[in-house]
């Protein structure tokens, strides 16, 4: 069983414009509404996949929409219902340039009892878990180091579990003290929790091997957008290219990649299949517009192309 963690779930308003203009009125061509918060898209994306999936989330006033997409697409469901209102992130997308402007809300901050009950979920079910995803930002009202707690509270649950963490700043840092077994921060995520520059691909490469060795973790996977993908252990390094597709929209992608990553590890496969899955099912989903996910037809298409 794959696992997901998520603290901080949403709902994602997609807006699509022709042509985004800040200096006046953008008209909308189309819109939708989408269950949200990276653990629950890695769910989505892996009952696209027609893998199964377990996820243990927070949910709030108004977040009947992150029900009913899991149960939709059948995945078991594990709530701890916190008060308060979900947060909506607006997503516009312009179709001229695809690219996605992100304004993303904040959810309320999580009583203690709340808290507690969240943590137990994880230790139950990481003893039939091979992967656990811990995803996502952070409300307020959690520890600091939340994730590396939850991270070895479910080591010591389940060692043999593969435990994958995709967050950044000061999540990501303490975090990687817990030794997950695998970390998949974005180009621009990586920057930002290591306080740097990265100019290339090779600084990527020396950056992700130095975490690996530092923190004994056994694949630091980097997405990098449209130019594709780099996965790193401690003696290791594959690059994939972004697959040749007609994008609709970024949203969701990273956790396409997550999904399609997690399936491969959970099948015991080695880091050439760990990005390939990934970068596979993150280019099927840019492929869909909103937040919406690969489906397994066409991961087959992609997966077994020639094409690099």
């Amino acid at each position: 069983m794959i696992t997901t963690v998520t603290l901080s779930p949403c709902i994602d308003k997609t807006a699509t414009v022709a042509k985004f203009d800040p200096d006046r009125m953008n008209r909308v061509e189309s819109s939708r509404l989408d269950a949200g918060g990276k653990g629950i898209n890695v769910c989505l994306a892996l009952s696209a996949l027609e893998i199964k999936s377990r996820a243990i989330y927070l949910n709030f006033d108004g977040g009947e929409i992150i029900n009913s997409a899991l149960e939709k697409a059948g995945v078991e469901a594990e709530q701890v219902k916190c008060s308060g209102r979900i947060r909506t992130n607006l997503k516009i997308y312009d179709s001229s340039t695809g690219k996605t402007i992100e304004l993303n809300e904040q959810n309320p901050t999580i009583a203690p009892k709340a808290q507690q009950k969240l943590a137990e979920l994880v230790v139950a079910a990481a003893e039939d878990s091979s992967v656990i995803v811990f995803s996502g930002s952070v409300p307020a009202g959690f520890p600091k180091d939340i994730y590396k707690q939850l991270i070895l509270a479910a080591k010591q649950a389940n060692p043999k579990a593969k435990i994958v963490l995709d967050c950044e700043g000061e999540s990501l840092i303490s975090g990687l003290e817990a030794s997950p077994y695998m970390i998949k921060p974005n180009l621009e995520e990586l920057e930002r929790s290591f306080g740097t520059t990265i100019l290339s691909d090779e600084e990527v490469v020396a950056l992700s091997r130095e975490i690996a060795l530092k923190y004994k973790v056994g694949v630091v996977l980097v997405s990098l957008g449209d130019r594709g993908a780099i996965a790193v252990t401690s003696g290791e390094e594959i690059r994939a290219s972004a697959k040749k597709i007609r994008p609709k929209s970024a949203q969701g992608a990273g956790d396409a990649m997550v999904a399609g990553a997690c399936w491969a590890i959970s099948m015991g496969l080695g880091l050439r299949d760990i990005i390939r899955f990934g970068t596979c099912a993150a280019a099927g989903a840019v492929e869909r517009e909103g937040t919406a996910f690969c489906p397994r037809e066409r991961f087959e298409e992609l997966v077994t192309s020639k094409e690099e």
